[in-house]
């Protein structure tokens, strides 16, 4: 019996093939007598395992280990529409959740995490699994590391689709692996929160996102890619400069770094740094708001600073900064599009703040160690920022005669500081919600990076994972390192840039044109549904017949295409942001529900047809003044004598 289960759970472990691989190779090891499956009292199995102390683990009730799993789940489940399971054992736990889990949504639902794979493998030899392996919902983490899991949970999950998560522990798996399920709760949890934060972002700044990428599309398509500089700066320690208060403590030792060791600061920080009479090597910019812009106030005419810029960094940064400038990209906007037609440009990580950006810049680069200043993450003695942010600029327009910046400092911080942390020397610190996520993934970071992570800035909240030093300790330690930043910057900046500018404007005329038959498609497809409707909104879609169903399935067609265009459907999704999550789950919903009327179909469509036919109006003056710039800039390079690879 035990022989049929296995052979026919592992014929359809095939349409899995890396759990396939990983049990097959584990089938291999198999140490059997570690792992005791017997039948319960209820005449179902439960398994035993050896610990390797000599002790047992019972995974299940020696009883009725069904009606055990029913109790376990009905503690801890509420009715969420995602299941975060550690621990597996015989699987009874995976289908009660599966049981009470709500149907209509859309992609997986259950993260199952099993640490190690001969339980699983027990559970493949005793039970047959066949429901839960071949059901979609499911997403199987067996034998991963936490990394491993978050990784994997990123690229599989909808996020659009994921109301609320329940996270559920098997008792005796979580007995057993404690700390690894500890780090995987971690992990998944900022995932969500800079998901879900990143979407909410979209929903209030997509506009200005997209907006952007098309009004510096122009420029940033000829600039060198920031990627120029990949492992150019191996086994040199590198200063990332961020715009915590503490900056303050040791801004005057970068001029003895300067020349020796790459330093790379945050926009935010680059006044404060000129006005020291210190120039950072870079400096990065990636805000889109207008508000960002206002770093760069007083600092556009400074020349021997290499800005690196995101194409949906605010136009008044690409426009009025002097000097020289290469171009990084966060992988979204018109980089798909663009990537074709161009030398590779060089993708970063953005995790919210721009001092992500300015650390994976650092780690590409290859260097080591990689050191932090005015990385509080914290209201340090009072402040937000470092003196002479634009977050002074913003709190100096508050003041009147009757407080000071001081006070405004304080009532802004007693409204966003939520989080007290108390520091292991008794120290006490304040910081919010979004710098608590951003120590937490900075750590996360650290931890991984496999280089040796040095934080300088001598106070703040970043203390795990890193080796905390003063600045002029570093500089002592690593008096004998140095590399030659300028010559290296010089070569990046100078070298001709391949870009194909003829074939990235055939490419935009092409989908300029595709926008125009979407607009007839649209036309149409609204005139059908406004005749349906009248006549048969009540109807279930089964039951329209002739002329009628053809014409229904015709707008669901039309619909679906529309959404199906890899390149037009990402810019409305950036649009739209608030709106196209919501249909989404809306459409997903219908698909759901036997009920549903052509009504209630056509009335989703119709405010679909609403939102793409407005994005139209907004998208075409954007692509004309994308396409006219290139054009111009392309005749601008032709009038001085240069050419283009498309020549």
């Amino acid at each position: 019996m035990e022989n049929s289960f296995l052979t026919g759970n592992l014929e359809l472990l095939k349409r899995l093939p890396a759990l396939n691989s990983l049990v097959l190779h584990w089938q291999k090891n198999h140490r059997s007598e570690l792992y005791t499956v017997e039948n319960a009292k209820a005449g179902v199995p439960t398994l035993t395992v050896r610990l390797s102390d000599e002790r047992s683990s019972s995974y299940h009730s020696r009883y009725d280990p069904v009606k055990e799993a029913i109790r376990q789940v009905e503690t801890a489940y509420e009715g969420q529409t995602h299941v975060l399971l550690l621990g597996f054992g015989l699987g009874y736990m995976t289908e009660e959740i599966l049981n009470r889990l709500p149907q209509g949504v859309a992609g997986s639902q259950v993260f199952v995490v099993e640490p190690d794979p001969g339980v699983f493998y027990s559970a493949l030899q005793s039970r047959d699994l066949s429901s839960l392996l071949k059901n979609p919902r499911i997403v199987w983490c067996v034998g991963m590391t936490p990394d491993q899991i978050g990784d994997f949970w990123n690229t599989t999950l909808d996020w659009t689709v994921m109301e609320k998560l329940a996270i559920i522990d098997h008792p005796p798996s979580m007995a057993r692996f404690k700390q690894n399920f500890e780090r995987v709760v971690e992990k998944i949890r900022y995932l969500c929160n800079k998901s879900k934060g990143n979407l909410v972002t979209l929903m209030h700044a997509g506009f200005e996102f997209h907006s952007n990428y098309f009004a510096n599309l122009a420029q940033s398509f000829t600039m060198p890619g920031i990627g120029r500089l990949f492992d150019k700066f191996k086994g040199v320690p590198v200063i990332i400069v961020a715009a915590g208060p503490s900056l303050d403590k040791n801004i005057h030792l970068l001029k003895q770094i300067k020349g020796r060791f790459p330093i790379i600061a945050v926009d935010t920080a680059f006044r404060q740094l000129i006005a020291s009479q210190i120039k950072p090597d870079i400096v990065c910019a990636a805000d889109p708001s207008y508000e960002n812009s206002l770093d760069f106030v007083g600092v556009e005419d400074v020349s021997d600073v290499v800005l690196a810029l995101e194409p949906m960094t605010h136009p008044d940064i690409f426009n009025s900064f002097k000097g020289p400038r290469m171009v990084m990209t966060f992988g979204g906007g018109l980089y798909p599009i663009m990537k074709d037609y161009r030398e590779s440009v060089g993708t970063l990580v953005c995790w919210g703040s721009i001092a992500t950006t300015v650390f994976d810049l650092a780690v590409r680069t290859g260097a080591d160690p990689l050191v932090f200043v005015g990385l509080d993450l914290s209201f340090a003695d009072g402040r937000l920022h470092a003196r002479g942010s634009y977050s002074d600029d913003l709190l100096y327009e508050k003041v009147h005669a009757y407080n000071s910046i001081e006070h405004e400092t304080a009532d802004y911080i007693a409204t966003r500081g939520a989080y007290k942390l108390v520091k292991p020397d008794g120290t006490v610190l304040y910081t919010d919600r979004n710098m608590k996520l951003y120590k937490d993934w900075f750590e996360d970071q650290f931890r991984q990076t496999g280089r040796k992570i040095i934080n300088a800035t001598e106070g703040g909240a970043v203390d795990r994972f890193v080796e905390l030093m003063s600045l002029e300790q570093v500089m002592q330690r690593y008096a004998d390192k140095s590399a030659d930043v300028a010559g290296i910057l010089h070569q990046a900046l100078t070298e001709p840039v391949k870009a194909d500018v003829k074939g990235l404007l055939e490419r935009l005329s092409s989908i300029r044109k595709r926008i125009s038959i979407n607009e007839t498609t649209l036309r149409r497809s609204v005139s059908q549904t406004r005749k349906i409707l009248t006549n048969y909104g009540r109807n279930k879609p089964e039951e329209l017949t002739g002329t009628n169903r053809v014409e229904f399935f015709d707008v669901l067609r039309a619909h679906d295409e529309l959404c199906g265009d890899k390149e037009i459907f990402p810019w409305l999704s950036i649009h739209q942001a608030k709106f196209i999550t919501r249909h989404i789950m809306q459409v997903n919903g219908l698909k759901a529900d036997t009920q549903a009327t052509v009504s209630d179909w056509l009335d989703e469509i119709s405010q679909f047809f609403a939102a793409l036919d407005k994005f139209h109006q907004y998208q075409m003056p954007l692509l004309d003044k994308a396409l006219a710039s290139l054009q111009a800039g392309r005749s601008k390079k032709f009038s001085r004598g240069e050419s283009f690879p498309d020549e």
